[in-house]
């Protein structure tokens, strides 16, 4: 074959392919939250977790009254765990803890619906030493009744950060006031009480800033950006901008693309509920979108 007749062949298959048109940008649109959550002062959401078709908000309140929490005082600060309906709507609230001090900070569902709030709590001035010194975890109904509280006296300050079922046990992990240590686990027997706590000098894991959930048919990413993301348009330069994206599982695709108002704190996908965004900023929101 002729080397003239083997170009002219090539150039008329690479005219006749069909070539892929650009993707059109995607243009980013606010999103307003489903709730607004005007705490103040100490008031402070630590924790969400969803179960039972109802989404859970555990923190600490200093404040006597709030639009989120109704209940009476208990204390100096008490611990909270709110439930919401899956279009945010209050179910009920509950305050724990005692006539002291008392911090509500990791929470976990477990199989048949009960909730589990871990946190500290201040006890007498007989003991070991002032402050939040006692590790205590509450089991709570999913009417919102507490059904048992557990806890262990302790030397130094031990906060959780996380409550995960191990087994038929809890593994409670948390940060440690404890000399020349940083963290702690602990494992919590439902049919007895809080076992001794094991130290360790490792700090733990902090918590990534992308936070990122799953739903049926989307992947979804919250996070905060500073410049241009590639195919999106209409995010200011050099301006802190909080995103919640929406990505095809199959294909992942950017779909669609909004700008929410706080920082991310948790994001969660529960079928029937849908994606729930936890953002803090000048106070708390929640963003609900119901989908697969």
């Amino acid at each position: 074959m002729k080397k003239s007749t083997l170009i002219f062949g090539v150039l008329t298959l690479l005219l006749s392919t069909p070539v892929a048109e650009a993707k059109a940008p995607i243009a980013i649109a606010s999103l307003a939250p489903t709730l607004s959550i005007n705490f103040t002062g100490g008031d402070q959401v630590s924790a969400m977790a969803q179960g039972a078709g109802a989404i859970y908000l555990a923190g600490t309140l200093e404040s006597a009254t709030t639009s989120l929490v109704t209940s009476q005082p208990l204390g100096a600060s008490d611990g909270f765990l709110v439930a919401l309906s899956p279009s945010g709507s209050h179910l009920w609230d509950l305050r724990i803890g005692g006539s002291g001090d008392d911090v509500a900070t990791a929470i976990y569902i477990d199989l048949i619906g009960n909730i589990w709030v871990a946190g500290a709590s201040a006890v007498s001035a007989n003991s070991p030493a002032p402050g939040l010194n006692r590790l205590t975890v509450w089991e709570i109904s999913s009417t919102g009744t507490l059904i048992n509280t557990y806890f262990r006296d302790l030397p130094e300050v031990d906060v959780p950060l996380s409550i995960v079922a191990k087994g038929a046990n809890f593994l409670i992990q948390g940060i440690t006031s404890k000399s020349g240590q940083a963290s702690f686990a602990a494992t919590l027997n439902p049919a007895a009480k809080i076992g001794p706590l094991n130290y360790s000098s490792t700090k733990l894991a902090s918590a990534p800033l992308l936070k990122s959930a799953t739903s049926v048919l989307y992947t979804w990413q919250s996070y905060v950006t500073t410049g241009a993301i590639k195919g999106v348009t209409g995010i200011p330069l050099h301006k802190k901008t909080t995103v919640l994206a929406r990505f095809g599982i199959k294909d992942k695709a950017l779909k669609v693309i909004n700008s929410v108002t706080g920082s991310p704190v948790a994001l969660q996908y529960q079928s029937g509920t849908g994606i729930v965004l936890l953002t803090q900023g000048s106070g708390y929101f929640l963003t609900i979108i119901h989908t697969k």
